[in-house]
């Protein structure tokens, strides 16, 4: 499943249930090497999604239990 930067920094958030072999729930992907959510704007204009290599995105995340998955590997998210 192709997971952007947008949905990681959501996920960091909100913390949503994933399906690997399992059913798991996201804790944390480091994107503190990434670019933001979205990029400075306005009063009125609320920023871009900024630009970025999808190649480039941490592949692992946490989950509640301290351990390490691959981001490729999820299924299905709920």
């Amino acid at each position: 499943m192709r997971i952007t930067l947008a949905q990681r920094h959501i996920f960091n958030e909100c913390k949503p249930m994933v399906q690997i072999d399992e059913w798991i729930q996201w804790d944390e992907c480091d994107l503190s090497e990434c670019p933001p959510y979205r990029e400075k704007g306005s009063m009125t204009a609320h920023g871009k999604f900024p630009k970025y290599n999808y190649e480039e995105l941490p592949t692992t995340f946490t989950d509640i239990d301290g351990n390490e998955h691959n981001v490729d590997d999820i299924i299905s998210i709920r």
